[in-house]
């Protein structure tokens, strides 16, 4: 078994974690089939702008999963609360030779709690179209589908 520890901060951390943010991103843009040209000009920097303007009006939390023995962080997970009460859970991602070992788990008990500390009216996540095989997993966390977004690109501004 590997030896994971976690560490938990504030948007103080993104910078730690902005390589792993950009492989899920790549996930989703090699899954993605309409959108995978948006996956594609996405990047960490302005991932990065909308979450510390979310910060400032609310709170975020970050938990990174770091592999002790060869000093890598290996998964994160990055959870808000908005000015309205309103938690989300804003990304999620574990090294793939890290999967099925409780680090999700940890991931969501840690953010579940800590959105529960600050008495959220409810809680959100965002799963990109090609990545349902998630779904099973937040399920377990009672989070159900509930509405579908479709949206329309303009590709005359879009090219």
């Amino acid at each position: 078994m590997k030896k994971i520890e976690y560490i938990s901060g504030n948007e103080d951390l993104l910078d730690s974690i902005g390589f792993l943010w950009e492989k899920l991103n790549k996930h989703h843009k090699n899954n993605s089939k309409h959108f995978s040209k948006k996956f594609s000009k996405f990047s960490f920097e302005v991932r990065k702008k909308g979450l510390i303007d979310k910060a400032k009006k609310g709170l975020m939390k970050i938990e990174i999963a770091r592999d002790i023995e060869k000093n890598k962080n290996i998964g994160y997970c990055i959870s808000t609360i908005n000015d309205r009460n309103i938690g989300e859970i804003e990304s999620l991602y574990i090294e793939p030779d890290y999967r099925k070992q409780g680090i999700g788990n940890k991931f969501m008990k840690n953010a579940l709690d800590w959105m529960k500390l600050n008495k959220v009216k409810s809680i959100c996540i965002g799963v990109s179209v090609g990545n349902e095989e998630v779904l099973s997993f937040y399920e377990k966390y009672g989070f159900l589908p509930r509405t579908i977004i479709l949206e329309q690109i303009n590709k005359e501004y879009n090219e």
